[in-house]
């Protein structure tokens, strides 16, 4: 099994290597971008992100399936199967970024229902055990804001764990636009093109920051009308919109001062936000951190 295994690891990177088709890539963040029609009012396209959001679970499976991209390369390089070179490290570079994406938009978006929670758990639940192993209080901290507290963590330790979707690797060769998928081996070519196309992180700041203003407005709006209710789902969806941007910013690789000076800015611009929810707000910290591991060293 072991062989053939290795085999099909390094026949997938001649694949990648020579004629396999380019494919685009949509992390889990992006994909939220379209939701919605943007031919509607903010107010509704912003509801209607709301009530579309993702299920939690194919986004969990898409995570693993990169992971196991990634453990499956580095088993292949340890044992000779394969050797290094720029294509398969920026296609573990862009695998990383895919992971952290996944794992941001896991905390970002709500739970659709019970297989979601249990996603939603078994992702809370490594990041507690990871906070306790590493014994640093500010990354215990964080954990404990992002993941809902001690009294949530009690909650969560019971559940079973989700039982994740199956993932077709070729299903990217027939996603449709804005649709994430798994990319595997054979798709580095694509991997290495993404991550060599930088986001515009000052374009998704100034649309964050342009959506953030809108629900305090619409927060506002709440406190004048006879069913405040009405606004919820807009506002939710803009907070939703509005931190998948700023958390895009954070998990994208800084390539120079300038987006290093966005990244400071995303934490400015939400560290006085004490009316948005603060596991959205840590979830955002958490992004920038992880972006520091993607980024190229100084």
């Amino acid at each position: 099994m072991k062989i053939s295994k290795t085999a099909d690891i390094a026949a997938a990177w001649r694949s990648a290597a020579a004629d396999a088709p380019l494919v685009g890539i949509i992390d889990e963040l992006e994909a939220l971008e379209f939701l919605g029609d943007e031919d509607q009012s903010l107010l509704r396209r912003c509801a209607s992100v709301w009530r579309e959001r993702p299920s939690l679970l194919p986004i969990r499976a898409r995570a693993c399936f990169h992971a196991a991209q990634i453990e499956d390369l580095l088993s292949a390089l340890r044992d000779g199967t394969v050797t290094v070179d720029d294509l398969k490290s920026d296609a573990v570079r862009a695998w990383a970024i895919l992971i952290n994406a996944g794992n941001i938009a896991t905390m970002l978006i709500a739970p659709r229902g019970d297989g979601d929670y249990r996603a939603r758990a078994d992702l809370r639940r490594a990041l507690r055990h990871q906070a306790r192993r590493s014994g640093e209080p500010d990354l215990a901290c964080r954990v404990s804001r992002m993941c809902g507290g001690d009294f949530v963590a009690l909650s969560e330790d019971g559940m079973r764990p989700a039982r994740l979707p199956k993932i077709r690797a070729e299903h990217c060769l027939s996603a449709a636009a804005g649709e994430p998928a798994v990319y595997p081996a054979a798709m580095a070519r694509s991997l290495q093109l993404w991550l060599a196309t930088p986001v515009d992180l000052a374009d998704a700041f100034d649309g964050a920051r342009t959506l953030l203003r809108q629900v305090d407005v619409w927060r506002r709006l709440q406190g004048k009308i006879a069913d405040s209710s009405l606004l919820d789902d807009a506002i939710r969806g803009a907070e939703l919109l509005a931190y998948s941007r700023l958390a895009r910013i954070g998990v994208c690789r800084a390539l120079d001062d300038d987006d290093l000076a966005i990244k400071r800015a995303t934490l400015d611009l939400i560290a006085p936000r004490a009316r948005d929810p603060d596991p959205m707000r840590a979830a955002i910290e958490w992004a920038v951190d992880l972006g520091k591991t993607v980024s190229d060293p100084a």
